[in-house]
């Protein structure tokens, strides 16, 4: 097998080592390095949306598809709650416009290379990397990576899944007005864990609708299906429709303590622990993670940065959480519920961003019943002492 050696290796082509890659190049720090980027796709297709909330400018503005100001969240019992966001905004990003867009960037650098095989392993040994495929072998200074493997859980650790159908429906009669979207909408049935719909109007006649489950097992694919066809009928009133456009997922939600580095692996996004673990959003998360490794690569000339941004602080919480969903005392539905009706949105957003004091982690907190949250917190500190 024919070996190819390089400088910096990017193991998966989607948002994380296609970030990282456009913020270098875009930044001059990876200019004099040659780098390979290993994809088993060439991600010429729709495949996913990526939505977030921001209250600052970023890297990749001019992707984002559309953009929210009014959100609102609505309580399994149909209580309406304006959310105080107080400049952040709701925003979303078609992952093929992402892939056009970066590659479109990074084609005109001669020292990038995109190679489209199957990866079957990635290893680390002193100061090199290596990165297999079915038909070649590579090896690198540094290897980034994002693909995903579910890890082998310790005892008492967590893991839900966040698994989701979503729709992009063209409504052929008169819709109800929605200038806002709907950030949770739980007015749909709780049987299978904490549920509810993302609702993102798109245009006068153009909806988005998600189903997500916070749950420990999945569906069958025909429930996915009439969920979404009794809540656009019956909670939206909307009859007649045509979908233009689906999608399907799962995010791990887990109390893993995954490594960021191996050696000379440096992994991103979920695969290095990237996603908050309570919500599963990873798009802003992984954004500042890629910030520090380029800081650090400006500044020490290599990626290996120190401060992470979901500290343990923001692992523990998430981990109580996680504990209290497993517990079924405090449904989820009611959970949210207490959050977004004690507490304003742009500091629960803030919160989920790890940018709060612990005085103002402690407001958030109280604003929830406390016996099971501190009941899971003393669990989660116990379980990371012993790990």
């Amino acid at each position: 097998m024919r070996t190819i050696r390089c400088d910096i290796l990017i193991c998966g082509g989607g948002l994380a080592g296609l970030s990282l890659l456009y913020r270098a190049m875009k930044s001059g720090i990876w200019e004099n390095e040659q780098i390979i980027v290993v994809d088993q796709s060439d991600k010429n297709e729709n495949d996913k949306t990526w939505s977030f909330w921001k209250s600052r400018p970023s890297d990749f503005d001019d992707v984002i598809q559309h953009q929210w100001k009014e959100l609102v969240f609505y309580s399994n019992a149909g209580n309406r709650i304006p959310l105080n966001c107080a400049g952040y905004t709701y925003n979303s990003i078609k992952s093929l416009d992402f892939y056009l867009y970066v590659q479109s960037y990074l084609h005109q650098f001669p020292n990038v290379s995109f190679i489209k095989d199957e990866i079957t392993g990635i290893g680390s040994f002193g100061d090199e990397c290596s990165l297999t495929t079915l038909n070649h072998s590579y090896t690198a200074r540094y290897l980034f990576n994002s693909v995903y493997r579910k890890p082998e859980l310790k005892k008492g650790q967590q893991y839900f899944m966040q698994h989701f159908k979503g729709a992009r429906i063209k409504i052929s009669s008169a819709i109800p007005e929605l200038s806002e979207a709907y950030l949770m909408d739980f007015r749909t049935g709780q049987a299978n864990g904490t549920t509810f719909f993302y609702t993102l109007p798109m245009a006068k006649d153009e909806v988005f609708v998600e189903y997500t489950l916070f749950s420990k097992s999945l569906l069958q694919t025909a429930e996915y299906d009439k969920a979404i066809e009794d809540y656009l009928r019956g909670v939206l009133k909307i009859e007649d429709y045509e979908i233009l456009e689906e999608e399907f997922g799962v995010i791990p939600m887990t109390d893993y303590n995954f490594k960021r580095f191996e050696g000379n692996i440096v992994h991103l996004g979920t695969a290095g622990g990237d996603t908050r673990a309570s919500t599963g959003y990873t798009f802003t998360n992984l954004q500042k993670t890629i910030g520090k490794v380029l800081d650090t690569y400006k500044s020490e000339g290599h990626p290996f940065f120190k401060e992470e941004n979901i500290g343990l602080k923001q692992q523990l919480y998430d981990s109580a959480l996680l504990s209290v969903l497993d517990g079924k005392k405090y449904p989820g539905h009611r959970l949210f519920s207490d959050l977004f009706s004690s507490c304003p949105a742009y500091r629960i957003f803030a919160f989920l961003d790890a940018e709060t004091s612990l005085v103002q982690d402690l407001k958030i907190m109280t604003s929830l019943k406390v016996i099971p949250f501190l009941q899971s917190f003393a669990l989660a500190v116990y379980s990371r002492l012993r790990s």
